[in-house]
């Protein structure tokens, strides 16, 4: 037998499976193994242990909090009646003025979960002033899941927002002409009208002053030890390129399709690093602004979005080399995936403090690499003793910039 008890001696008996673990069978029942002592007949195991049928198993509460109340809410969570036939729950956890917490959830079918994404996008974009009446709006449009999709809400969007210019762009990556991604982004913006232009890789290698095809920078950069920045890299060189169409296009904002796990990660990386990031989801950088429309919309949303939307399942690729490092980030996007399972709806208090963590202490400011024109952000922890940035650091010790 198997018992838990708390801190006010409530006891419960826990049924294991056959050849369960510990850490199992409590993270079946919302119970941390951090916050118990199991004890096997009297002594002490771990909760790697494998539970026995015909031993007395009682796993004591060290912890002070009240346990019993906050799994009550994951059950209230749980238990929605009508889940088992909707494609998708909206769950959200959060705190009331007096400090209780609050569990809602409702099922939706996928118009509405579509209506949801949409009206999500419009409210981000008005609450947080995206948008302003005349803007250029350069979207970069990778044909990916993310990207298409906010493409999509956005049209949909531009009737309840101020009036805007939106341009796709697409930048001519390494794979474009074989990747059903690219051809996927010049068909969804040809069928919603939407103007749609090629970043190409020539422009890339010209504002980085590359040596050497940017299709062929980043596989060779797998064989060095700089292979873990390579995937940085790829992002920087795109965004930069996108950056410099923008300006000549006389665009001023950037939308890009950064979903809520994205930007979690993103500041789960900064505070476990001490790096400063800049606010979520509009952010100054350089004479550009960039903002995150889909920062309150999550990863499954946006596939099922996409779904509704097209008929069509998004495609994936296969991730290439340099996409599967470094693992930390990896790592950091798994405990995003993990946190919103436990903390639905995190993300509002979160992004919230990530912006007043530095107001007030002081302004972030920019600085310019001297060879591609990018704005740094010199970080308090990493004192910068070149005029470029981290990307061209590299790709100049690599050989790839003269």
């Amino acid at each position: 037998m198997f018992k838990f008890v708390d801190r006010m001696q409530n006891l419960e008996v826990l049924h294991p499976l056959n050849g369960e673990r510990v850490d199992q069978l409590l993270l079946r029942h919302r119970i941390p193994s951090a916050s118990v002592i199991v004890l096997k007949d009297g002594e002490p195991v771990s909760e790697l242990h494998e539970i026995k049928q015909d031993s007395e198993y009682i796993a004591a509460l060290i912890e002070g909090y009240d346990i019993k109340n906050i799994r009550s809410v994951y059950e209230k969570l749980a238990n929605n009646l009508s889940a088992s036939i909707s494609p998708y729950v909206k769950k959200r956890l959060s705190f009331n003025k007096n400090g209780s917490l609050d569990a809602e959830s409702v099922s939706l079918l996928l118009p509405d979960l579509s209506e949801l994404v949409e009206r999500t996008v419009v409210e981000t974009c008005q609450e947080f002033d995206l948008i302003r009446e005349g803007d250029g709006l350069l979207l970069g449009l990778s044909g990916g899941v993310d990207s298409s999709s906010l493409l999509l809400a956005l049209s949909a969007a531009r009737s309840y927002l101020p009036k805007f210019r939106l341009v796709a762009v697409t930048f001519e990556d390494f794979d474009s002409q074989t990747s059903p991604a690219f051809q996927h982004a010049s068909e969804l913006a040809k069928s919603l009208g939407i103007e749609h232009h090629i970043a190409s890789a020539s422009l890339a290698e010209e504002i980085f002053h590359l040596n050497t095809p940017l299709r062929e920078v980043l596989p060779a950069l797998m064989d060095t030890p700089f292979a873990h920045h390579a995937m940085y890299i790829d992002h920087h060189t795109t965004r930069r390129t996108l950056e410099v169409f923008a300006e000549k296009e006389g665009l001023n904002r950037v939308a890009l399709g950064l979903h809520t796990t994205d930007l979690i990660g993103g500041v789960l990386n900064g505070w476990m690093t001490g790096y400063d990031i800049a606010d979520i989801p509009l952010r100054q950088i350089g004479r550009l602004t960039y903002i995150y429309p889909l920062a309150f919309v999550h990863k499954r949303e946006l596939h099922l979005y996409h779904l509704h939307q097209t008929g069509k399942l998004a495609r994936h690729t296969t991730p290439n080399a340099w996409e599967k490092n470094p693992k930390d980030r990896n790592f950091y996007y798994y405990l995003a995936d993990i946190l919103q399972s436990y903390w639905p709806g995190l993300e509002i208090m979160l992004f919230t403090a990530n912006n007043l963590r530095f107001r007030g202490k002081h302004q972030l400011s920019y600085k310019q690499c001297s060879n591609c024109g990018a704005s740094i952000l010199p970080q308090p922890l990493a004192e910068m003793t070149t005029d470029l940035c981290d990307a061209c650091v590299i790709l100049t010790q690599s050989g790839f910039i003269n």
